[in-house]
Order: structure tokens, then sequence, then C-alpha cells
């Protein structure tokens, strides 16, 4: 649950901040073309963080951890789920009687439907798993022959990924919550410091032209002088 967790909260996480920042640009336009390979290559970097998490929460493999399986684990075994297994495992929880008392197993109709959405059966899944095997993790030489850029013609859209990623954190948490009263947040302390970041490059930026005006014209004043 916590190696699952992680895919999901870091690839959240990774997919704000590539948003946050490309939202920002029109704002910023002039600092972000002040650096513009720096930006380039992080606005990238988090997209690519975000895709490679994303997955392998959505991985089909039958041998690799992904959340198709993890939840076929839990629809295998629900005693699992049991009020007395769930006191056992918060027993050093103060709170343990009173989180025990609206403790249950999951709904089998909400299980088999969270299995169906994280499987190839999804559409949106089965795109993501054609796009990681063809472009994301592996190469399709067939592709590279074809001269095709596979991305731009399947390319994941922004509202798809939201969905995925939306969904993923909804469902770990419903079963989490239900195993272990824990649920997982989407957000990270100081996810917007890149704020911070772009407003002290204004301010610098703005510093140092006033800086230039104020010199420009004291160097025209002094030769009107002259």
């Amino acid at each position: 649950m916590e190696a699952l967790s992680h895919d999901l909260v870091q690839a959240n996480i990774h997919y704000r901040l590539h948003r946050g920042l490309q939202d920002s640009v029109q704002e910023y336009e002039r600092e972000f073309n002040q650096s513009n390979t720096f930006w380039w290559l992080t606005l990238n970097a988090h997209f690519d963080a975000c895709l490679f998490r994303l997955c392998r929460a959505y991985d089909q493999n039958k041998n690799a951890l992904h959340l198709r399986n993890w939840l076929e684990i839990i629809q295998e075994n629900l005693h699992l789920f049991d009020i007395d297994a769930f006191k056992v495992r918060l027993k050093e929880n103060s709170f343990v009687e009173s989180l025990a008392a609206s403790a249950r197993k999951p709904d089998p109709k909400q299980l088999a439907a969270d299995i169906e959405f994280a499987s190839n059966n999804n559409p949106l899944v089965k795109k993501l798993t054609i796009l990681r095997n063809k472009v994301i993790v592996h190469r399709d030489i067939k592709l590279l022959i074809q001269d095709r850029n596979f991305w731009q013609e399947q390319s994941l859209k922004y509202a798809e990924i939201d969905t995925l990623l939306e969904q993923g954190v909804a469902i770990l948490n419903r079963h989490s919550n239900l195993f272990k009263a824990l649920s997982y947040s989407k957000q990270i302390v100081g996810h917007d410091d890149y704020k911070y970041v772009l407003a002290s490059i204004r301010a610098n930026r703005e510093r140092r032209e006033a800086e230039y005006e104020e010199e420009l014209r004291r160097i025209q004043h002094g030769r009107a002088v002259t």
C-alpha cells in the first residue's frame, strides 16, 4: 500500500507542479524567457516524472505491483477487513475503538468497478498502456522506422491525465481507509513554492531595470549639463 501510494501521490505532485508552472507562463512571460532553457527542461521533467509514476500505478503486468492487482488481492482477502483484524492493525491507535465502530469490508460492487477502472477494459488505461509500451517506457522500432510521432498521434490530454490521477487516488483512499483508517493527500507542503521563485526573479529583474534606467538618466543629465 505504501509503495502504491507513493506512485500515485508523487504523480499528482509532479503533475500539479507542471500545470502550475505552465499556467504561470503568460503572467511571467519575461521571467520565463530570460531562462527559457531551464524552465523548458523543468516543465518536461515534471511531466515525465508524472507519466512514469502513472504508468507504474496502472501497469498490467501480473508480476508487478500496481493498482489493479492490489485491488484483486483485496478481493481475494476480504477477511483482512474484519473488525478484529482492523483492531489488531490499529492497536497502537488510541482511537481504535471509535474507528472500529465504522470499520467495514469493501463493497463488492464498488470493488469490482474499481478493478474494472484500473484495467485495460477502461479505454483510458488501455491508451496509457499502449503509450507506455510504444513511447514512454519502450521505443517501438517499427514506429521509429516509419518516422511516426506516436505521442503526437495518441497523446494523453490534460483532462485524461486528471481523470487517471483523481480516480487513482480516490480508489486508493477508499480501500486504504477501510483497511487502516488512512487517507493520502495529493498535496505537499510547499506545493506553490514556485510562485515565490517566480516573484523573486521578477523583483530582481525590476530592481536591475530600475538601476539601469536611473544610470541612463544620470548619464543623459550629465550630457545635457555639459
